[in-house]
């Protein structure tokens, strides 16, 4: 199986691209506290978005969680487990009026952003939360609010970015 690789040159593009498509809906405001999925794989993402869309925000970034989200097949983060991260992180973020904008560089399967949804719909209002990736597998079970590119993973091969590792023995492909 190949991999549908990401170079430095494309995932910066694409990073200006979905803080412009974030932008355009006019959702986000100084209420906003920026979820950084899979800090591991994420972080990049979230922090070049955080200073570029800083300017809804007086041009100060925006407030920052973090959350650990299992790897497809991973067993040392159950989805118990995995649900008790979301609920800790729910208990840190309810504020008066917050927003949420969770972020993760890529959605496979979509079963984490599934369970987070989840979870944090039992506490904050939908209308509450928003949901980015830079890239998606085409038959992912969930599609994030805020998107760049859809591809398909028997076509293009496993998401891969520049900076990974290719011998990453959790990746199934």
């Amino acid at each position: 199986m190949g991999y549908f690789k990401v170079s430095l040159k494309k995932e910066i593009g694409d990073i200006d691209r979905l803080a412009n498509i974030i932008a355009r809906d006019g959702w986000m405001d100084s209420n906003t506290t920026i979820v950084v999925c899979s800090p591991e794989y994420s972080s990049i993402v979230c922090q070049l978005l955080n200073h570029k869309l800083s300017y809804l925000n007086h041009h100060e970034p925006f407030d920052m969680e973090f959350l650990e989200m299992p790897y497809p097949n991973e067993q040392r983060l159950t989805q118990t487990e995995y649900r008790a991260e979301c609920r800790n992180l729910v208990s840190r973020l309810i504020k008066k009026d917050g927003k949420y904008l969770l972020v993760d560089s890529g959605v496979l399967r979509g079963t984490n952003f599934t369970v987070l949804n989840q979870e944090m719909n039992y506490f904050i209002a939908p209308e509450r939360l928003k949901f980015a990736s830079l890239y998606m597998q085409d038959d992912s079970k969930f599609t994030p609010d805020y998107l760049v590119q859809a591809f398909n993973f028997k076509e293009d091969g496993g998401l891969l970015f520049w900076w990974e590792n290719e011998d990453n023995p959790l990746w199934p492909w």
